[in-house]
């Protein structure tokens, strides 16, 4: 209808054009002085007002009916023990931390956004590990330049350096351009960018960051450390709901360290969560693997929950901290309504520096053949994946394994 009627449109036009070519001064009998179009400028007119139309039409059509991806993927803990502090420092005094991520930097390159839980603090020399952690900017740096894209700071290590280290970890993120949600230098900060909006690929994705304490230290003001607190967590879902978002995702930083299950307390908080609205959530702290799974509601929209992806990078050697996973969320949207296309897992184990003769902890992917493992990798990776592998097939329910794709790098 609406071609029909710019059709009509451009032949009145065309007419008009012809009559005011053939109008005549009806006082000396020559032609008037205004422009004047001939017949073939009316056709090109019409023409063009059709292919404007048409290409405007079209447009519609393919923003109505396209279809947008994106591959999201979350890692667990980036910690720093004493240890890997003091085999990232140089002769010269600076540090290096490239060969921790060496082998896994593709597969974090491949998603479009990378997102891991920073569970240290830049808050300047001297570095220490636990139980107070403080970085090397150059972690932060290796950490980036691995291709992780955003970092969660609401995490029981977040004050562990105090006021300085909230401002100086918050002041690194910024001056390096990573994006990241969790703790503030103060409130007007938090109101500013919290909750945090995610724009990517045609995508409003809103992400949240909760920890359920800070180890006793207390949050000094004016700094903001966003706690596990139903009632402001509600206020912060109401507000993201107002964000026009197409995923709500709820980074928990909960659970009990060591605990391969979820405890009462996560499955409730959980459960309230998705009441909610939080489309799905991601969580952490416990420092091992926990189940996952994907439920789908009454509407048959599908929600994913993971318990605990584990530690990413750390110096830890209790059983089942020697490793984890990363979670990968493929989205699609259409017709303006978002789904959960697909969802994995991947597992990965740390190779630690005294025992790999490379002098620095590596993560190392679960398919790396054992053929490229020394003696103490081959014992790592079996018995940390067995592990895993068997609680999983137990406890999660509609997630599988995603094998990660070898290197090009070779080991």
């Amino acid at each position: 209808m609406k071609i029909k009627c710019l059709l009509f449109g451009a032949v009145m036009l065309m007419g008009l054009c012809a009559s005011s070519c053939s109008k005549v001064n009806a006082h000396d009998g020559t032609q008037s002085d205004s422009v004047c179009i001939d017949d073939s400028d009316s056709v090109r007119i019409a023409d063009s007002v059709r292919m404007a139309d048409s290409t405007r039409i079209a447009d519609s059509i393919r923003v109505a009916d396209s279809t947008y991806h994106i591959t999201l993927l979350f890692a667990g803990d980036l910690m720093q023990h004493s240890q890997q502090i003091q085999m990232g420092r140089k002769a010269d005094g600076t540090y290096d931390y490239s060969l921790c991520f060496k082998y896994m930097k593709e597969e974090i390159e491949r998603a479009d956004v990378a997102i891991a839980n920073f569970e240290t603090t830049l808050g300047g020399a001297p570095y220490t590990g636990y139980p107070q952690f403080c970085s090397p900017d150059q972690f932060l740096i290796d950490s980036r330049d691995a291709g992780f894209d955003i970092m969660l700071t609401a995490n029981n290590h977040v004050c562990d350096r105090y006021s300085k280290g909230i401002e100086r970890t918050i002041a690194m993120m910024d001056s390096l351009k990573v994006p990241h949600l969790g703790s503030y230098v103060n409130e007007q900060e938090r109101e500013r960018n919290y909750p945090f909006l995610l724009e990517k690929n045609g995508f409003r994705i809103v992400l949240l960051n909760y920890t359920y304490g800070t180890n006793g230290i207390p949050t000094r003001k004016p700094n903001v450390v966003n706690y596990i607190d139903k009632k402001q967590m509600a206020i912060d879902i109401a507000k993201a709901k107002g964000m026009n978002p197409d995923a709500i995702i709820a980074c928990m930083h909960w659970g009990v360290e060591y605990t391969l299950q979820p405890v009462p307390a996560q499955r409730q908080l959980a459960d309230w969560l998705f009441s909610q609205g939080v489309t799905h959530i991601i969580g952490g702290h416990p420092h091992v693997v926990e189940p996952m799974e994907v439920r789908t509601d009454a509407a048959g929209d599908k929600h994913v929950l993971v318990y605990s992806l584990g530690n990413f990078i750390s110096n830890m050697s209790k059983p089942n901290t020697t490793g984890g996973m990363t979670v990968r969320l493929q989205l699609s949207k259409q017709h303006g309504k978002t789904t959960l296309a697909h969802t994995d897992y991947s597992l990965y184990f740390v190779s630690r520096g005294l025992s790999n003769g490379k002098g620095q902890s590596m993560v190392l992917p679960a398919s790396m053949p054992d053929s490229h493992l020394n003696a103490h990798e081959r014992a790592v990776k079996h018995q940390f994946t067995r592990a895993a592998r068997a609680m999983f097939a137990r406890s999660n329910k509609n997630v599988s394994e995603r094998q990660i794709p070898l290197p090009t790098v070779k080991k």
